[in-house]
């Protein structure tokens, strides 16, 4: 049992929430005339275990019933009133600092433990988008820090949050800002997310799974995470023609990333399933900032579910024309601008299936890619270079290259996964290109090390693919039966 704090608006919008002595709503609520309701103010957990001292020394003591326990029948149904406001702000006065303090810190750890069983027994829930989910927030979740912090220092975040937040900016935003020199999704992103539910529920929910994939554990927490963000996407979805902001761009790319990390079941809800917010999201391309920088981001995900997913690129490519991606010269720029030139040929060979594709087109781009190889700047050149060589096992080329920028514009992106392991988007790339035209490569030392290089993607970065191992070893079993490889 705990003592349960906050409004549903105040925990919702992440704000402190101040109930002064005998009021029935918070100072926020009332402050902007709003109604404010408050959770009874004790909240029952099942309790299955305690630890205490036994001859000296800590034990567990299973709470269990005995096989000979007496149950006494019950005369009557047993009513239970809900205490009023003004006895709770009553309690509360009376109550000690040092007894507020340890109710606090007690709280705090149930963060992911305590409160296992509430989660598992949610999880449908948030993947039908459930409003329970919403309305236990602060069962799950308790937002108040210790009441020792200095007054305006006060987090926001439970423990459990802020080490995923920061899960989030050491490992996973880094491969959204790889062709972004202001890295906004590592700097800017987590400041929106304490400002916006919807974003800081996404970047919940996306390092909560990728936490869980190389952990091997459940995902159960994530899946609470993500019903919520849903609810209030959905929201912002219905308002999306007349109001689409950063903050929902932002939560649609982070939830993509959410997808992805799911290949072998991939849907593709968050970006294909509104033509709408593809066109607005395109738009934004050439506004500067954070949402250039999501735009593009935007941009790498569509290739992507082109190539493995086989689905045209529906993006209007004249939007990003306007960047100012063209008119710089450094290697951020230059990444961008050929991953542009790629969704251009992706497109026109997409929007052309079983037909010729158009030459006047095609000569553009052409023409397009060889200025970009033309101009593009002495620091693509790699340090190093080593050709593949079958006979001593080595079946990709070595590629040592001076910025994590540069395999972006690069053929050989195998190699230079393997020859630059600290750029860990060289993976992503790679692996579609395998599990799209693996079957081409035919050498049984270029096959065996495909697989070990996606055995080795799956244990770095919780990206699944076994599926695309196993697709690609029956592949070239049935090209095999055809045509057995020759050296």
């Amino acid at each position: 049992m705990r003592v349960g704090k906050g409004c549903e608006r105040c925990r919702t919008r992440h704000i402190r929430c101040v109930i002064p002595a005998g009021a029935s709503a918070c100072t926020p609520c009332s402050r902007l005339g709003r109604a404010c309701h408050l959770d009874p103010r004790f909240q029952f957990k099942a309790v299955h275990h305690v630890y205490q001292k036994s001859n000296g020394a800590p034990a567990r003591f299973d709470l269990a019933w005995d096989e000979e326990q007496v149950w006494v029948d019950v005369s009557r149904p047993a009513t239970f009133v809900l205490e009023t406001n003004d006895v709770l702000a009553g309690d509360e006065k009376n109550a000690s600092p040092d007894e507020k303090d340890r109710s606090s810190t007690n709280i705090s750890e149930h963060d992911r433990g305590g409160n296992r069983e509430l989660y598992m027994v949610d999880i449908d829930k948030a993947r039908a988008g459930s409003p329970a989910i919403h309305e236990d927030e602060s069962q799950q979740y308790p937002t108040s820090g210790p009441l020792s912090h200095p007054s305006g220092n006060e987090s926001t975040l439970s423990l459990r949050e802020a080490s995923l937040m920061r899960y989030f900016i050491q490992k996973i935003a880094p491969w959204a800002d790889i062709c972004d020199v202001q890295s906004h999704f590592s700097t800017e992103v987590p400041r929106r997310a304490l400002q916006n539910s919807m974003v800081l529920k996404a970047i919940l929910a996306l390092s909560a799974r990728h936490d869980a994939i190389l952990a091997g554990d459940s995902d159960w927490e994530a899946s609470t995470y993500h019903g919520q963000c849903l609810q209030l996407l959905i929201a912002a979805l219905d308002q999306a023609e007349t109001n689409c902001d950063e903050n929902m761009l932002i939560a649609v790319v982070i939830l993509r990333i959410y997808e992805e990390l799911e290949n072998n079941t991939d849907q593709q809800f968050h970006l294909l399933g509104s033509n709408r917010l593809v066109n607005l999201v395109a738009r934004s391309a050439s506004s500067g900032g954070l949402a250039e920088a999501v735009s593009w981001q935007f941009l790498r995900q569509a290739i992507y579910a082109s190539i493995v997913q086989y689905q045209p690129l529906q993006l209007n490519m004249q939007n990003y024309e306007r960047s100012s991606m063209f008119h710089r010269h450094d290697d951020a720029a230059c990444a961008n601008v050929i991953i542009y030139h790629c969704a251009r040929i992706i497109q026109l060979c997409s929007d052309a299936p079983g037909r010729i594709v158009d030459r006047e087109a095609w000569r553009n781009i052409s023409e397009s890619v060889i200025e970009w190889n033309r101009t593009k700047p002495m620091t693509w050149q790699p340090l190093r270079y080593q050709a593949p060589d079958i006979s001593v096992d080595r079946p990709f080329p070595e590629l040592w290259m001076i910025s994590p920028l540069q395999w972006s514009g690069c053929m050989m992106v195998i190699g230079l996964s393997l020859s630059n392991e600290s750029v860990e988007n060289a993976y992503f790339m790679a692996s579609h290109l395998l599990h799209r035209f693996g079957y081409c490569l035919r050498h049984p030392v270029e096959q065996q090390g495909s697989l070990e290089f996606m055995s080795r993607v799956e244990k770095v970065l919780g990206w699944r693919t076994s599926w695309m191992r196993k697709e690609l070893e029956n592949r070239w079993t049935e090209l095999a039966a055809f045509d057995s490889w020759d050296p």
